[in-house]
């Protein structure tokens, strides 16, 4: 038998001791992607997150024992091979979002030992034999700087977030239930019939899904006056920078501006004296401001000149002190975030290019 009752019954009491800690880290990993990857890269998406009940992991574990090819020699085994203690998804309203969110996962989080995350692309679609799978799997654990306080215990625990578009999702999910985990004999002809007519009509939904979202856009993008959200921010900002992609890292940019009062182009144009707009000169004023955090050992805030970060430069050039004020801890804000270190880091470095300027 590859895993023995005794090994099943003693993982199983060790989860139960332990379920509270994959809570912990399945909430908490959410938190972040709804945040740091949906939210600050305007990707439209929907976050969830669930830990394995004791009664699923139990089952697993007895599915497995009828399996020649699972073999687990010990409790040990078990927890290091089995990766969805703590599961998030982020279900993307279009397929395109799918790699952008991954990217953005594997710079947020880290592998076991500090370094990359895995990432498994499964795209398993294959229409002719009624196969729609389509979903990355990213195995990721909290960095050293998320690991304080409340979660210093969450060392070494991995969580599983899998990406898929909100259509795909509901293909893998239904086929999962009824042909992952089948009953009895299995999915008869009639219900791999109706799993096929389902998976097209999922691939259709994301097309219809993509081409709604484009027509969105460019309605947005000829509006005026104050941004209803990131999203028109984004697309009403987009045609003074066709070069870059203003999607990312947009959460911050719009977050600043906000702060600021600055809810529409024309008074980003206005307070800016138009330096906003003009890619040329955001994408120096980046390149400055990155030398000197580089200068400073605070390379890991970076901005990027092909992203909305053009844009947040030149927020930054105006107002630093108000937005680092405005998020600051003492100000009853929440937990400070990648904006609040920038516009502090912005606000010290904003004095050497007044002097630069003035010897110059």
């Amino acid at each position: 038998m590859p895993i023995s009752d005794n090994v099943i019954n003693e993982a199983v009491a060790r989860y139960v001791r332990e379920r509270d800690r994959y809570l912990k880290l399945a909430s908490r990993v959410a938190d972040l992607c709804r945040t740091a990857v949906v939210e600050d890269n305007a990707i439209r998406a929907q976050v969830t997150s669930r830990t394995k009940t004791v009664r699923s992991f139990e089952g697993k574990l007895r599915r497995f024992a009828r399996r020649p090819d699972k073999k687990f020699a010990t409790v040990d085994d078990v927890f290091a091979r089995i990766g969805d203690f703590a599961g998030v998804r982020i279900a993307t309203y279009r397929p395109e979002d799918e790699a952008r969110a991954a990217e953005a996962i594997s710079e947020l989080f880290c592998g076991a030992d500090g370094g990359a995350i895995e990432v498994d692309l499964k795209d398993k679609l294959a229409p002719a034999v009624g196969q729609f799978y389509r979903a990355t799997h990213c195995q990721v654990h909290l960095r050293e700087s998320e690991l304080l306080g409340n979660y210093e215990n969450l060392r070494g625990a991995s969580c599983e977030i899998q990406i898929c578009s909100m259509m795909a999702h509901v293909w893998n999910e239904i086929e999962h239930d009824i042909g992952y985990k089948p009953e009895g004999e299995g999915p008869s002809d009639a219900e791999r019939g109706l799993l096929e007519a389902l998976g097209h009509l999922t691939r259709a939904g994301d097309a219809t899904i993509t081409r709604l979202l484009a027509a969105n856009v460019a309605r947005m993008t000829v509006q005026t006056g104050d941004f209803v959200d990131v999203h028109d921010f984004v697309a009403r900002l987009r045609p003074s920078f066709p070069d870059a992609d203003l999607s990312v890292n947009a959460g911050p940019a719009f977050d600043a501006a906000m702060i600021l009062g600055l809810s529409s182009v024309e008074k980003i144009d206005k307070a800016t004296s138009d330096k906003a707009f003009q890619p040329e000169l955001a994408a120096a004023a980046i390149e400055a401001f990155n030398a000197y955090l580089e200068q400073a050992g605070r390379s890991e805030l970076g901005l990027n000149s092909a992203s909305a970060d053009l844009v947040l430069i030149g927020i930054l050039q105006i107002g630093s002190a108000t937005i680092e004020e405005a998020l600051s801890p003492s100000s009853g804000a929440k937990r400070p975030g990648r904006l609040y270190s920038l516009a502090r880091a912005f606000k010290e470095y904003a004095p050497q290019v007044v002097e630069a300027q003035a010897v110059a």
